[in-house]
């Protein structure tokens, strides 16, 4: 028997349900097929059973036989939000996102193949978990940016789809970049078609994009922006370009992928505007050819370059 459902048919509140029941004994065939049902259903239904389903995995302080040994439609109403409670802060909380990759990038762009051959290109600083359990083809951006390029889908396989805090995105067979950001999360499709839904909103907004678009995710919903482009971003082979942009915000972009913190001295250097493509895997390098017909210049100290 699958667990029960309530009226309010929450995502989450099912996913637990499923977990718990899944913990305690094997699913019979109808049992079994009723799950998989729910959980191809709804990219939600995903996103919440994966999230629950790795956090009780790490979760050894609890008695998990005893908890599980009772039946699901038993288990007090307190303690199944305890447990959700618990999960959305283990998975997506306040916690260090890094905790949970299984991918880490440090101040360079990290390529990483995943079990299936689909790539992935790794931004600075981003942070990428992999679920491939069960034929599941599953990936979480925690932080950062990254650009995916799935193997094609082949009968029987299941769809890769990527997941933030705000948005799924699922390839139809395709190349394509995701950004989390502060405000929400961006999918950018430059081949092909992405399947994009939004997490958080009530009335589960979504669209596929195709090459060119771009969409932004939050809460507040989708904002579609038909001109991206088709070309992969500069920073997936290492480069940014600038045209004719502040100073100030062209260091903010490097600084990325510096190991040292860069201050712009003085009104007169903070007021210079640059224009040029710049290799990030020297910061230094690149400031000084960025700069090379202004009078600014770069003083390298430990730890620190300072442009005046």
């Amino acid at each position: 028997m699958a667990p029960p459902r309530t009226r309010s048919a929450d995502p989450v509140e099912e996913a637990s349900r499923w977990v718990i029941r899944q913990s305690g004994q094997r699913l019979d065939d109808a049992e079994h097929a009723a799950f998989e049902a729910w959980y191809r259903a709804d990219a939600q239904h995903a996103a919440a059973y994966d999230r629950l389903s790795r956090l009780w995995r790490r979760m050894g302080e609890i008695d998990r036989g005893k908890l599980a040994k009772r039946p699901a439609r038993k288990l007090r109403a307190t303690a199944m939000l305890a447990l959700l409670t618990a999960a959305f802060a283990g998975w997506f909380g306040s916690t260090n996102p890094t905790q949970q990759a299984d991918y880490l990038a440090g101040s360079n762009v990290l390529p990483v193949t995943l079990p299936d051959g689909s790539t992935v290109v790794l931004d600075a600083h981003s942070a990428l978990a992999v679920d491939y359990a069960g034929g599941r083809r599953q990936v979480r951006l925690l932080a950062g940016r990254a650009q995916f390029e799935p193997t094609p889908r082949q009968e029987g396989m299941a769809p890769f789809s990527v997941f933030t805090r705000d948005a799924s995105a699922t390839a139809l067979g395709t190349r394509f970049t995701v950004d989390v950001q502060d405000g929400g999360t961006r999918v950018a499709v430059q081949s092909h078609q992405v399947a994009v839904r939004c997490l958080p909103c009530a009335d589960d907004q979504g669209m596929t994009l195709s090459a060119g678009e771009a969409v932004e995710v939050s809460k507040a919903g989708v904002k579609h922006h038909a001109e991206a482009g088709t070309a992969s971003p500069g920073w997936t082979r290492g480069l940014l370009s600038f045209d004719d942009v502040p100073l100030p915000a062209a260091v903010q972009a490097l600084a990325r992928y510096s190991g040292k913190h860069i201050v712009v001295m003085g009104d007169a250097a903070r007021a210079q505007r640059v224009s040029g493509t710049a290799n990030v895997a020297d910061t230094r390098r690149a400031l000084e050819l960025l700069l090379a017909q202004t009078p600014v210049q770069v003083t390298d100290l430990p730890g620190l370059l300072l442009l005046r």
